[in-house]
C-alpha cells in the first residue's frame, strides 16, 4: 500500500502504455533514466534524472534499482500533485 495517494490524471492504460514504451531493455521495470523516457511518452514533458529521483525519494522509491509499474505510478502520481506534468 503505498504511503502517498494522489490525485491521478492520467489513465491507468495510458500510464501502462508510457511504461511499456519507456521499458527499453524490455525486463518489466524502469531504470531512472527508462523512467524519464516514459515520462516523456506520458506527458510529452522532458524532465531531467533529478526531478525523477526526488519524486522517487519523495514516494520511498529506491533509486537504487529498477522501479516497478506500481512505483512508477506512485511516482506519477506525485509528478502529477507537483504540477511536474
Amino acid at each position: 500500500m503505498p504511503a502517498y495517494v494522489y490525485m491521478q490524471l492520467a489513465s491507468e492504460d495510458e500510464i501502462k502504455k508510457a511504461f511499456k514504451g519507456g521499458d527499453d531493455d524490455g525486463d518489466d521495470t524502469l531504470s531512472v533514466s527508462e523512467a524519464v523516457n516514459a515520462v516523456e511518452k506520458l506527458s510529452g514533458r522532458s524532465l531531467d534524472e533529478d526531478v525523477i529521483k526526488a519524486a522517487c525519494d519523495s514516494v520511498g522509491v529506491p533509486t537504487s534499482r529498477e522501479m516497478d509499474f506500481d512505483e512508477f505510478v506512485q511516482v506519477i502520481s506525485h509528478l502529477e500533485s507537483k504540477n511536474n506534468l
